[in-house]
């Protein structure tokens, strides 16, 4: 019984493999914090990236006095090289004007023209819904403003397991970004059909 007692003493005493085991229960960890630490960076990244690359975006717009589909499509690849997708993103460009003759403030603004490229068309009853949330600048009546919007998928490069939450699941994110910019021209038309003459859409229909 007192070789027993010695050797659960000694066992009891012995810290060889210690450090073993400490080392195996926090490099889990560590790598998880790494990792974590790296995807939280890439988010913030990309998220960039899809702001500043729609603000690129609206500029090309501005500067112009009419587009057709060979811009628009054009417009959606210089997005997918401004944020580094594989896939095209989405863009959706709407025209819209004022009209303060209108006595209901909200119906005040209509949609000249709108296209998208995986995006549908907008429609007027959105814009209307834009106009009550405070969201789109007063403007000249003679006046067009562009509404552009940006849609870009974000795939994390690593499942850090930090769902089912979902303010902190950032495996898969839509980053959405929209901003309203002034044509430097004033006006901003839609050529449907560049072998057509005088087909350009200039005015609400």
């Amino acid at each position: 019984m007192k070789k027993l007692l010695t050797h659960i003493r000694a066992f009891h005493d012995d810290e060889q493999g210690s450090m073993s085991i400490e080392l195996l229960l926090v490099v889990p960890i560590l790598v998880w914090v790494f990792l974590s630490t790296f995807v939280y960076f890439d988010v913030f990244r990309v998220e960039t990236n899809s702001i500043r690359a729609t603000i690129a975006i609206a500029e090309m717009f501005s500067r112009e006095d009419t587009v057709d589909p060979v811009f628009m499509r054009n417009s959606r690849r210089v997005l997918r090289e401004l944020t580094y997708e594989e896939n095209n993103p989405d863009v959706r460009v709407t025209v819209y004007e004022y009209d303060p003759s209108i006595t209901n403030a909200n119906r005040r603004f209509r949609v000249v023209w709108s296209e998208g490229r995986g995006f549908g068309p907008r429609s007027t009853e959105s814009l209307r819904s834009l106009a009550r949330d405070g969201r789109l600048p007063v403007m000249e009546a003679v006046d067009h403003a562009i509404y552009i919007e940006t849609r870009t998928q974000y795939d994390a490069p690593f499942n850090i397991g930090l769902g089912p939450f979902t303010v902190t699941n950032l495996e898969d994110r839509v980053f959405r970004q929209d901003l309203v910019v002034r044509p430097r021209g004033g006006r901003l038309c839609w050529d449907p059909d560049t072998s057509v003459d005088d087909d350009e859409i200039c005015s609400e229909p």
